[in-house]
């Protein structure tokens, strides 16, 4: 009886075992997860911090930012100065953005 030699080289070796070793690792991934996901289900630790600074800014700083970006731009406008239109127009929609923002991200994505 004869017998079949096979001759596989070491660096053919290498890369089944590299190749054993990230599917392992993403079948592993793949399982635990989802378990993960599932484990939590009262909201990022993050979340309270995140709220606060989104009130802050988009609340009393957003507003007195506002209040002086228009009485600078209306102070330009009254005395002339060029592009004056130009900048109350960016100073309107700038604070519509950063007053209105949480409405408009809750009127997109919904909360």
């Amino acid at each position: 009886m004869s017998r079949i030699r096979i001759i596989i080289s070491t660096s053919t070796i290498g890369r089944i075992r590299l190749y054993l070793t990230y599917t392992g690792t993403l079948i592993l991934c793949a399982l635990f997860f989802p378990v993960a996901a599932y484990a939590q289900n009262s909201g990022s630790p993050f979340d309270s911090g995140l709220i606060s600074l989104e009130m802050l800014f988009t609340g009393t700083i957003a507003k007195v930012a506002s209040l002086i970006a228009i009485v600078i731009g209306g102070y330009a406008f009254a005395h002339g100065e060029p592009g004056a239109k130009k900048t109350l127009a960016g100073v309107a929609a700038g604070t519509g953005i950063a007053v209105m923002a949480a409405n408009v991200l809750t009127w997109l994505w919904g909360a």
